[in-house]
């Protein structure tokens, strides 16, 4: 294989995943961005219902183009689907975090092209911090492999609005805090905006909620009653079975 592809990650219990239709569509959907062809729905759910057991697992679902060239990258006559599991990484309860001006290729696609981003938590852990947050331009969109929101002093959660993936946890919350009558909005924010928040938080399918303490020289409190708005609002909608 060649890094050619994409893919996305999930959490599985006792075959069923919270947000998985949205997990296939955006399995889809970015084949048709990468490789110009779509991805029949069955044809996942029967690889990843092959791969899984009953146990509580982390899964993440590689599409990948067997006979993809290179130096001609046209639409492939077949994709493939690879599976793997793995036991849910123990993820740390908070997190320290530092800036990077660095921006994914193509952020709307959660591809395979992930040197860069490994590289900045690379250096973000060896300057003392758990993770990179990237701020192309001075604008913040997006962690390493996790998305932000803020909580502003009026009780507002803030979305960055700067390119980065649109993530799977990310639209769950937000719709549960739609549902729930909490009010969140999606806007521009700069690296100067980061002291007038209240609290931040990273959020992915594999850690739905995690509070961030501290964003390069910034610290935030850790704020427990807009985690468990989030975490409520994240968990509104039902496991579906794979």
């Amino acid at each position: 294989m060649v890094n050619y592809g994409h893919y996305t990650a999930m959490l599985v219990e006792r075959g069923r995943v919270r947000g998985l239709a949205r997990h296939l569509e955006r399995l889809d959907r970015d084949a048709w961005v990468v490789f110009g062809r779509g991805l029949p729905e069955e044809d996942v759910r029967a690889a990843i219902r092959a791969a899984i057991g009953d146990e509580r697992v982390a899964a993440k679902v590689t599409v990948v183009a067997p006979d993809f060239n290179p130096r001609d990258p046209g639409t492939p006559e077949e994709l493939s689907v690879v599976v793997e599991t793995f036991p849910p990484p123990e993820e740390s309860a908070t997190l320290a975090v530092r800036t990077a001006g660095y921006r994914r290729d193509l952020p709307q696609v959660k591809h395979v092209g992930t040197f860069g981003i490994f590289y900045q938590r690379r250096l973000a852990r060896m300057a003392g911090f758990d993770d990179a947050l990237f701020a192309p331009d001075d604008e913040v969109s997006e962690g390493a492999t996790w998305n932000i929101c803020f909580r502003d002093d009026a009780g507002t959660i803030v979305w960055p609005s700067a390119p980065a993936l649109p993530g799977v946890s990310a639209a769950l919350i937000q719709n549960g805090l739609t549902r729930l009558g909490h009010k969140h909005e999606t806007r521009p924010v700069t690296l100067d905006d980061l002291a007038g928040f209240r609290s931040a938080f990273a959020t992915n399918a594999l850690a739905p909620v995690r509070p961030i303490t501290r964003i390069d020289d910034v610290e935030y409190a850790v704020d427990d009653e807009t985690a468990s708005i989030l975490r409520r609002a994240h968990d509104l909608v039902p496991e579906e079975r794979v």
